[in-house]
């Protein structure tokens, strides 16, 4: 048994053998990585698709209350749609939850702020006596604040989704 082990062939083989199990590993290994370096790379071109439609639908959601505003101002230019801001608000929320976490907080009392905004304006259109002007500015107000700071966020962020 010795002597099949010192022979030069046995030798010979088992570094053949090794060399090739190496190289398959190493192929393997590169494979793996450009594979995963591909999904990072979808997944990094997926979220900025996905960030940039949730500023888009954050525009549009806010110029819902802003169109509305100006039927206040001049009624008749535009039909007030309930469902349509009831969904654009929606859509934020559930682009957000599923693909920006750190924003969830943020969005929510963003939303929480133009629900009321936007249920006193129609109000105001629909009925011409309610002149609560002073509680409208007031949701005004806090409404354009937390926009800034809902953008302040997605700016804070942006790195890190685009």
């Amino acid at each position: 048994m010795e002597l099949f082990f010192q022979s030069e062939s046995f030798i010979v083989a088992l570094i053949a053998s090794g060399s090739t199990l190496l190289g398959v590993l190493f192929s393997q290994g590169i494979g793996f990585w450009k594979l995963k370096s591909e999904h990072k790379y979808e997944r990094q071109i997926f979220l900025r698709q996905k960030y940039e439609d949730l500023v888009f639908r954050l525009i549009d959601f806010s110029m819902i209350l802003r169109s509305l505003e100006l039927n206040v101002q001049q009624p008749g230019t535009r039909q007030i749609n309930i469902n349509e801001f009831i969904e654009k608000g929606g859509q934020i929320e559930v682009i957000t939850v599923l693909y920006f976490p750190k924003l969830v907080d943020e969005c929510k009392r963003f939303l929480e702020v133009a629900n009321p905004l936007f249920v006193s304006q129609y109000n105001r259109h629909h009925n011409s006596t309610n002149n609560n002007s002073d509680n409208l500015e007031s949701l005004k107000v806090k409404f354009d604040e937390r926009y800034i700071e809902l953008y302040s966020e997605i700016q804070k962020y942006k790195s890190d989704y685009t």
